[in-house]
């Protein structure tokens, strides 16, 4: 009696594992058709996309022969004002550089003094006064 219901419970469970075989192999074959699917529908819209003409929400208008030839020359008038700009500002740095330099020159200050013994006088009062 025990060999019997050993010999059942045995093909039992040889029957659950083929089950599950059987089950395990459709359900891996179930997957690779859904995603093979799943793919060749991503792969259907993405060439549906690329094949569509996108309208530009503004049309490009087109240049003719006369329009280039303004746009040609409004480009180098703003070239040439730009290099005039440019000039102007070295021009620039380069009088506020002589007029530091001016600013700092002590002997040119002395010379521009008039020469006078009485002013010379009065400077030379002045200092001792400030040294008292």
């Amino acid at each position: 009696m025990d060999d019997m219901l050993e010999t059942k419970c045995e093909n039992l469970m040889n029957i659950v594992v083929e089950s599950r075989k059987r089950f395990g192999k459709m359900c891996s074959e179930y997957e690779l058709k859904s995603s093979s699917m799943e793919n060749k529908i991503l792969n259907l819209k993405i060439e549906s996309f690329s094949n569509y003409r996108f309208k530009p929400k503004n049309s490009v208008p087109a240049i003719s022969g006369e329009d280039t030839k303004e746009i040609e020359d409004f480009t180098v008038q703003l070239l040439e004002r730009q290099k005039r700009i440019d000039e102007l500002k070295n021009k620039l740095r380069n009088t506020q550089t002589v007029v530091l330099q001016l600013r700092n020159d002590k002997i040119g200050g002395k010379l521009r003094q008039p020469v006078d013994a009485e002013l010379m006088l009065e400077n030379a009062k002045s200092k001792q006064l400030q040294q008292l």
